[in-house]
């Protein structure tokens, strides 16, 4: 299981990133039913996991929440001072719609500003991997460009390397005039564009696609369909 040392270092949080079948996951994890939305909810007692559609859900409750992901984004908030934590699963529609100022929004009204939060992304395909049409990046730039406008584009047109040492061969370009988009570092942009500061945020350089061929990555399943099938769920929880 992995950690984030930045979150690990709240008194009364504990979190994990780790596989759907670690022992070390916390049991009756609370999950939403996951649409690539924008929307975030409050955990609340007697709520069925994975019937609520929403990709964010937020506690001041001990009950652990999580998100599932497979290439996506997930990611952990919790204030310094342990009493509010959430998770969200941000893959780029639920990025680009919203969802990051959204649950900014929730901390927010609790009185809990950006300057107090300190978030986590965990695990997550890397632009190593993420291979993107030329259209994509059209309607991307069009939509998103005034993130970057005195930045670096979250996307390079040539592939760059891993950021740590592969133990699976990434993904040669299957498309002609293709880029490879930075997930994490799009994250990164609304993260700060919401007024979170970059050292309030760790992210993580494991790939799902390259690293290691126990993180789940739905594109390396799609390029590999005899690999089965799997999940990373990213928890956490407050334990006072």
């Amino acid at each position: 299981m992995h950690q984030a040392e930045n979150l690990a270092a709240i008194p009364g949080v504990d979190h994990g990133f780790c596989s759907i079948d670690d022992p070390l996951r916390p049991d009756e994890v609370f999950i939403c039913k996951q649409v690539h939305s924008a929307s975030v909810i409050e955990w609340q007692a007697g709520q069925v996991a994975n019937t609520i559609e929403a990709d964010g859900v937020l506690t001041h409750h001990a009950h652990p929440i999580a998100v599932i992901t497979a290439d996506c984004l997930p990611i952990l908030f919790a204030s310094k001072t342990g009493e509010r934590v959430a998770a969200v699963h941000g893959g780029w529609k639920g990025l680009q719609r919203g969802i990051i100022a959204n649950v900014m929004q929730r901390f927010a009204a609790e009185g809990i500003a950006a300057d107090q939060l300190q978030v986590a992304i965990g695990p997550s395909i890397k632009p190593c991997c993420y291979e993107v049409s030329e259209g994509f990046i059209a309607d991307f730039q069009s939509d998103q460009g005034h993130l970057w406008q005195h930045a670096q584009a979250p996307w390079s047109f040539v592939q760059p390397a891993p950021l740590q040492s592969p133990q699976m061969a990434p993904p040669h370009a299957r498309q002609a005039g293709s880029a490879w988009f930075d997930l994490s570092g799009y994250g990164l942009l609304l993260l700060q564009a919401a007024g979170v500061k970059r050292e309030q945020i760790e992210v993580s350089e494991v790939c799902t696609y390259c690293t290691s061929p126990t993180f789940a990555s739905y594109r390396r399943r799609t390029h590999q369909p005899e690999e089965a099938k799997t999940l990373i769920y990213s928890w956490i929880a407050r334990t006072d």
